[in-house]
C-alpha cells in the first residue's frame, strides 16, 4: 500500500514535465496594421516549412481588427525553427479571399517580412524568419 501512494504523486510529477517544458517555448506576437476597414475578420496562419507554405497552416488564429485598423494576436510555445506568416483580412466575412479585377484581389493579405506580391505570392524563403529562444514580434502592414 506504502509503494501505490508513493508511486501516484511521482507519475503525476512525470506527466507535468513535457506540459512544463512546453509552456516555457517563447512566443511569436503578430502586429497587423493598416487594415483597410474595421470590418470583417483577419486570419492569422502561420507555416513551418516551404513543403506546406500556403498549403497546410501549423497554427491559425482569426480575430476582429480593433477600431483603429489593427489586430493583434499570439502563438504560444512556438518551437524553435523557420517559419512564415500570411495574413487575410475577409472583410466581408463570406470565409473566402474575393477577386476583384482582372482575378487581382478584393480583399487585403499580407506576408511576413512584408514580401512583396506584385509579381506574385512570394515563396517561404522570402516570408521567412527564425524563430529562437526568445520571442518574436512580427508586424504585417496591409497598407
Amino acid at each position: 500500500m506504502k509503494l501505490i501512494s508513493f508511486t501516484r504523486p511521482v507519475l503525476f510529477l512525470a506527466a507535468l514535465i513535457p506540459a512544463i517544458s512546453w509552456a516555457e517555448l517563447p512566443g511569436i506576437t503578430v502586429q497587423v496594421v493598416n487594415l483597410p476597414s474595421t470590418m470583417g475578420t483577419v486570419e492569422v496562419s502561420l507555416f513551418d516549412s516551404a513543403e506546406n507554405f500556403l498549403v497546410t497552416p501549423y497554427l491559425q488564429q482569426s480575430g476582429h481588427p480593433d477600431e483603429n485598423g489593427s489586430f493583434q494576436t499570439r502563438f504560444s510555445a512556438v518551437p524553435e525553427g523557420d517559419y512564415a506568416i500570411v495574413v487575410v483580412h475577409d472583410a466581408n466575412d463570406n470565409e473566402q479571399l474575393d477577386t476583384g479585377f482582372l482575378g487581382l484581389t478584393g480583399e487585403a493579405y499580407g506576408y511576413s517580412n512584408n514580401g512583396n506580391s506584385w509579381l506574385g505570392r512570394p515563396d517561404f524563403a522570402d516570408a521567412k524568419f527564425s524563430m529562437e529562444d526568445t520571442e518574436v514580434t512580427v508586424e504585417i502592414d496591409l497598407d
